[in-house]
């Protein structure tokens, strides 16, 4: 065989032949299944703090550790947080905003009184605390100066819970903030911002839904009533009259009331069979027991500099006075009368906050006792409107015995009151108003001063 045979021969031999086979069919595996999320939170909710978070929080975190389980809790408000008690308002808020992010707060509704202090204040108060402050029914007008842009909703997630907070101010807001501060902001209406701010949650799916309003629930109620489709867990207000809390189909609905008397507890479950349970109830803020021995430094710090700032002694009464005690209101408005050298003065009867306490009046007892920095104006009025405000509910006025209809009279007056608060707005009757470049604390400071009360001739026997 010649070798050019041979070799094919060979390589013949030693190639196998190819074998042809089916490609095996690939069985589809079964996606990974995400295991059942499950958690539990505690969520603690007060409201119209005032200020005095600083001075209550040690006996009020004692009281959330023996009962609710504290720090493991989530913390809310319905607002008004920071502005009222000398502790935290001469401080701009900053102690209150210590003491709150100290206790866990996580998110509030706007105060209709969050903006006294001004929106700057607002700003830094939220910064510092760490809180989101919300307003689903508040909005910025186009063009507006110093836009607030508050979120109407946000997302706390804690112990593997997920809850959604939608937070309503009072319709009260534009009308008692000092003009200028609300000059950018306009309220919309509960109908057609409730839904909106359910929508903005939807897409975090949250386990649970809370809504805090800076008003009696009973507004949020009649609204949700509506609409079955609008589903809210628990809804918290503050200022109810008659029935504190109320429970509707699903929804639970709470008032904390005013000045930290109560607060709502809230155990929340998530199971993993996706069953969930909510638990809630409405509890007195206890003023007897133990206190947090952390709260209580912060607090005596945040005391010692307002005893250096507004410690002066001013004055002495040996029985004290209520808060809605009469004889307060005519040292308040006679102060306003004598100081600024007006023919009479008007104050509003809820700007008056706590009573003066028997013992040694200071700088700070006036501070808390009209706790609001409102500026001290003056107006021309004819007699005729101080005969008519002498008639009004909210009003208390201090003027001559007898009051000519005809005759112009400087009238003493807030800014606050001047510009519609509480219904007392001057500005229709007396457009042209004069600034006296003082807060109203400082001739109340300055006349209780010149009285010179102390022990042997107590402020009771000074005053009518």
């Amino acid at each position: 065989m010649r070798l050019p045979a041979l070799l094919l021969v060979l390589a013949l031999c030693a190639c196998p032949a190819e074998k042809t086979t089916e490609p095996k069919p690939t069985v589809a595996q079964p996606a990974p299944v995400a295991p059942a999320r499950t958690g539990k939170i505690t969520l603690l909710v007060t409201g119209h703090e005032s200020g005095m978070l600083p001075e209550k929080a040690p006996r009020l975190a004692a009281q959330w550790k023996a009962e609710e389980g504290w720090p493991n809790t989530i913390a809310f408000s319905t607002g008004d947080s920071f502005s009222g008690s000398a502790i935290s308002s001469h401080f701009l808020g900053a102690s209150t905003a210590e003491v709150m992010k100290a206790m866990q707060y996580k998110a509030s509704a706007l105060g209709n009184h969050d903006l006294d202090l001004g929106i700057d204040t607002l700003r830094t108060f939220r910064e510092s605390s760490g809180l989101s402050v919300l307003a689903a029914n508040l909005k910025d007008k186009a063009g507006a100066e110093q836009p607030l842009k508050l979120a109407p909703s946000v997302i706390v997630t804690r112990e593997g819970v997920k809850v959604g907070v939608i937070g309503f101010t009072s319709v009260k807001t534009i009308a008692t903030t000092v003009a200028g501060r609300s000059s950018g902001l306009e309220v919309v209406a509960l109908e057609d911002s409730v839904g909106a701010a359910l929508e903005s949650l939807k897409k975090d799916a949250p386990d649970v839904v809370v809504a805090l309003t800076d008003d009696c629930f009973v507004t949020l109620q009649k609204v949700l009533a509506t609409r079955a489709d609008w589903k809210i867990d628990l809804v918290v207000g503050t200022r109810c009259e008659g029935d504190q809390e109320y429970t509707t189909g699903p929804t639970k609905f709470f008032s904390v009331g005013e000045d930290l008397t109560h607060y709502v507890s809230a155990a929340f479950q998530l199971k993993a069979d996706g069953t969930k349970t909510l638990t809630a109830s409405r509890k007195v803020v206890s003023t007897t027991g133990a206190e947090d021995a952390d709260l209580v430094a912060l607090r005596t710090r945040w005391q010692k500099k307002l005893d250096e700032d507004l410690g002066q002694k001013i004055g002495f009464t040996a029985t004290g006075f209520k808060e809605d005690a009469a004889q307060l209101r005519t040292l308040v408005a006679t102060a306003l009368k004598d100081e600024v050298k007006a023919d009479a003065a008007l104050i509003n009867k809820k700007g008056i906050r706590a009573g003066l306490p028997r013992g040694e009046i200071t700088r700070a007892s006036v501070y808390s006792l009209i706790p609001f920095e409102n500026a001290v104006v003056t107006v021309k009025v004819k007699g005729e409107v101080l005969i008519k405000l002498k008639t009004h509910p909210e009003a208390f006025v201090v003027a001559p015995s007898k009051i000519d209809p005809d005759k112009e009279y400087v009238l003493a007056t807030t800014e606050y009151i001047y510009f519609g608060g509480d219904g007392l707005g001057l500005d229709v009757v007396a457009p042209e108003l004069e600034m006296t470049g003082q807060v109203w604390q400082t001739p109340v400071i300055a006349w209780l001063s010149k009285q010179k009360s102390d022990e042997k001739k107590p402020l009771e026997k000074l005053l009518k």
